[in-house]
């Protein structure tokens, strides 16, 4: 990203409150708008009835089934199969860190975009990785080539004449 606002609206699932408060608030004062769950069922609900451009969860959910279990419903259904989901585990025991190779590598095997792992929790790195993972929405007019641009001329379809 170059310093574009993406303005979104992102589902969390996170069951611990102190979690859930940092990641809300950093993603507000990012400018997105933040939909929060504590459980996986409540989370799979409000899937069901809005619409979300990205979602987060924590990697040790314990609250009505694991967070494999959540990642599979959203990528087998249609409506939020190419939403963006990310694993996030903050704090992470040693026992998490022990696992967390297995972790990842399930994630991505089940479609996870990504897998942020934070000791300390880092607003401004967190919202970084968060916002590459948002499109950036374009207005009509706004797209310019330059020479290092994967949108020349010939890519939009017109001739150069």
């Amino acid at each position: 990203m170059t310093g574009e606002t993406v303005h979104a609206l992102i589902l969390t699932l996170h069951e611990d409150d102190e979690n859930s408060a940092q990641v809300a608030e950093s993603l507000k004062q990012s400018g997105h708008n933040v939909l929060l769950s504590k459980s996986f069922p409540h989370a799979l609900r409000l899937l069901a009835v809005q619409h979300v451009d990205l979602i987060i969860s924590d990697v040790h959910l314990e609250n009505g089934g694991s967070v494999f279990d959540f990642l599979r419903k959203v990528k087998k259904n249609p409506l939020t199969k190419d939403t963006p989901f990310v694993l996030f585990s903050s704090e992470p025991t040693s026992k998490a860190k022990f696992l967390e190779d297995g972790l990842r590598t399930t994630a991505r095997i089940l479609g996870a975009s990504m897998y942020i792992t934070m000791k300390v929790f880092d607003p401004v790195e967190f919202c970084k990785q968060i916002n590459s993972l948002l499109p950036v929405d374009i207005e009509p007019g706004d797209l310019v080539a330059t020479e290092n641009s994967k949108y020349d001329s010939q890519n939009l379809g017109h001739n150069g004449t």
